[in-house]
């Protein structure tokens, strides 16, 4: 009897317990979105839209200068003084060291007596023929005589002529004593000290015109038909960080190098600021044409690393975030080669509250 009614008290002992245990567990509400927790975004938005952008032919190069000579001495002679240091401007004509120059002067002065001579020689001459000119014209005189006469004038000329080609030439090595420079530039090595003696072949000074510089390119091969002259090339080095040179382009190649199969072209370039050097490495874009192509403003890009994302308002009022390959970059905007479309609209400015799924609210118009 007991064991009856205690089988028949347990299912009530059971409920009694489940309804404890169920009366203990908090009851759990619908969940929480994160995106309706997060602040609302405001800032101006913009349009997707076509821009134009150029189309570079990429290339890689380095900088050369327009004029680069290693003076020659062009004498024989000691070097009694040196006119310039490294890094120092010249003109045209500058001297840029000076040669022991007795032995020319003596040599001048003695092709300038010689000349005297010859001159007063072919003077006597001409006066003894034009005295026996009327002589042989009555035939007062052999003609054989008269002939000599003649003979000694002509004689006479053609050694004033030599005489005065050797004073010349010694008049050159008398200026030449003084070795001077044929183009303006900066003087990027000194070859020679006072004291040493040069021959006619010896380097002096290396002199570089800074003011005009050439960039020379590689182009290969399969691209060499979309080059023309005077097409416009800009480059950056990372010599000079954060700025932009350009310059046309002058000289093409006339052959392909065979073994690495391009062609040398070379672009002119202005440097009045003295900026840049011959030898800087540059990356150049040398200009096609230009296209049309899906553009955001500069300031719609997010930088992560080497990821570039932008926030683009949805129908819902929420920003999505996408990530972009970009391309060109002119006047103020980039190209968007995927991740967004035409007339979509995007959050310039994007600060630190921006994120995949939160709420926007554009901002109010100024007044």
């Amino acid at each position: 009897m007991k064991t009856m009614r205690f089988m028949m008290l347990l299912p009530v002992l059971a409920a009694g317990l489940h309804g404890c245990r169920r009366a203990e567990t908090p009851v759990a509400g619908p969940p929480v979105s994160a995106a309706a927790v997060r602040e609302t975004v405001r800032g101006e938005l913009a349009a997707v839209a076509e821009h134009s952008f150029p189309r570079y032919l990429r290339a890689t190069g380095q900088l050369r200068a327009a004029t680069d000579a290693v003076v020659a001495a062009d004498a024989m002679g000691r070097v009694v003084s040196v006119a310039v240091e490294r890094g120092s401007v010249v003109q045209a004509g500058d001297v840029l060291a000076e040669l022991d120059a007795r032995q020319a002067k003596l040599v001048l002065e003695e092709a300038a007596a010689s000349l005297a001579l010859a001159e007063s020689k072919l003077g006597l001459a001409r006066n003894e023929q034009e005295r026996n000119r009327p002589l042989a014209e009555k035939r007062a005189v052999a003609e054989s005589d008269y002939q000599k006469l003649v003979t000694q004038v002509a004689a006479g000329v053609a050694e004033v002529a030599a005489a005065k080609s050797r004073r010349d030439q010694a008049q050159k090595a008398l200026d030449d004593c003084r070795i001077r420079t044929v183009s303006a530039g900066v003087v990027a090595e000194r070859m020679v000290e006072p004291g040493e003696y040069v021959r006619t072949d010896s380097p002096v000074a290396r002199v570089v015109d800074l003011t005009k510089l050439r960039l020379v390119l590689s182009v290969p091969e399969t691209e060499v038909s979309m080059l023309a002259l005077d097409q416009a090339v800009t480059f950056q080095t990372p010599a000079v960080a954060g700025r932009t040179f350009r310059g046309p382009l002058r000289f093409l190649g006339a052959a392909l190098r065979e073994a690495s199969r391009d062609l040398v072209v070379e672009a002119e370039v202005e440097n009045a600021e003295g900026v840049l050097r011959p030898g800087f490495f540059c990356d150049a874009g040398i200009l096609l044409k230009e296209e049309k192509a899906v553009a955001v403003p500069d300031d719609a890009l997010r930088s992560e690393g080497s990821r570039r994302v932008v926030f683009v308002v949805g129908s819902d009022a929420r920003l999505e975030e996408r990530l972009v390959e970009t391309g060109e970059t002119a006047e103020g905007f980039t190209e968007i080669r995927r991740g967004i479309a035409v007339g979509e609209r995007v959050l310039r400015k994007p600060g630190a509250a921006a994120a995949d799924g939160a709420p926007f609210a554009a901002d109010a118009p100024k007044p």
